[in-house]
């Protein structure tokens, strides 16, 4: 018989998980120790309640029997759990045979376009058909089955191969790389524990495949929807645009503009000039080196703002205390007053030399 590498491959894999497989039925299968420490305990109270009796210990009495019967619903207790997990193991399922396994993995390209072996993640991985949800292509997905985790309660990945949702949910039923597996968690488990490996991944691509408004993580009608980092409505992409700073989604309404170089901004880093109120980006607005108040450019003088340049220019054009002069006129004091009023009573008369005074 002639074995293929790729059926090698299946066969190297189909033995990892068959040890798992084994691995966890081993687990399952075991039972605890038979309670022994409670029957113990029980016989310890029942000697020290007989020991008391012989000696008419009326108070010792009444607290061994008091402990003795505590003793025996403990014991009840520990058998009665021994005998639930009994039954129990009775009714799981035996680990499927290495066989069946193998078959089933041979089985999975025949079904699925792409199917891979991750060694490094102890994955089996199919590739699904694009997902179409009312008319809505959702794309392709990863289906990545971990063999190692078998015992767990969802031991694989679902990953969005064409990631056209918003965030982490890229299915309406996905998110994350967590399926909300709804009506088939049931039949999955059983395909699961049966070792059916080829029906546990078409199953999972049925669902993939089924949409359900009323469990969606996000409805297919807000599929094309995002949701605005102001005002947090859900818009239509259409409608939005991404901050030139920080790059979060804002919606029209919420959208600003900075007055200089035009950028579009959420409100949180936008800001306003001081002096004239318009919205700018912090890059075009400036600080007063006097009062460190911000201002534009178009607002700036001497990079100062205009309340400190006025300020500024009127200490400038101010009179110093040593330059002023004071115009203040002086009050002549009384002798001043006096000789002035005598000089200006005496009538001062032309002296011509060499003339004398000829009679009429």
């Amino acid at each position: 018989m002639i074995v293929l590498p790729r059926q090698k491959l299946w066969l190297r894999a189909a033995m990892k998980i068959a040890a798992q497989y084994q691995e966890n039925a081993a687990r399952l299968y075991s039972l605890k120790s038979l309670p022994t420490f409670a029957w113990d305990r029980v016989e310890r109270w029942e000697r020290l309640y007989q020991k008391a009796s012989r000696y008419q210990y009326q108070a010792a009495m009444r607290i061994c029997r008091e402990r003795l019967q505590q003793s025996f619903d403990y014991l009840f207790r520990e058998c009665s759990t021994f005998r639930d997990e009994l039954i129990q193991s009775s009714q799981h399922e035996p680990a499927p045979s290495l066989n069946t396994l193998y078959a089933e993995l041979c089985a999975l390209p025949n079904e699925f376009e792409s199917v891979e072996i991750d060694w490094d993640e102890q994955e089996i991985v199919v590739l699904t058909q694009s997902v179409v949800l009312e008319n809505i292509d959702l794309g392709t997905f990863e289906i990545r089955f971990r063999w190692s985790a078998l015992s767990d309660s969802q031991p694989y990945r679902i990953i969005s191969m064409a990631q056209t949702g918003e965030d982490d949910v890229h299915h309406p039923h996905v998110q994350a790389d967590t399926l909300c597996e709804g009506e088939g968690k049931i039949p999955l488990k059983r395909a699961l524990t049966e070792g059916r490996l080829c029906d546990f991944f078409l199953l999972i691509q049925q669902v993939l495949q089924t949409y359900n408004s009323g469990s969606a993580y996000v409805s297919l009608c807000r599929w094309f929807n995002v949701v605005c980092a102001d005002c947090g409505d859900s818009v239509s992409r259409e409608d939005v645009c991404s901050c030139a700073v920080c790059e979060h989604t804002i919606c029209d309404c919420c959208l600003h503009r900075c007055s200089n170089c035009g950028d579009l901004l959420c409100a949180s880093c936008t800001d306003k000039c001081n002096s004239c109120d318009e919205i700018y980006c912090r890059d075009c607005l400036s600080t007063c080196d006097a009062c460190d108040e911000c201002c534009c450019c178009s607002c700036l003088c001497s990079e100062l703002c205009p309340a400190c340049f006025n300020e500024s220019e009127e200490e400038d054009h101010a009179p110093s205390e040593d330059s002023s002069i004071d115009s203040t006129p002086v009050a002549p004091t009384t002798s001043e007053t006096s000789a002035s009023q005598e000089t200006a009573s005496v009538e001062v008369q032309s002296v011509c030399l060499g003339q004398a005074d000829l009679p009429a």
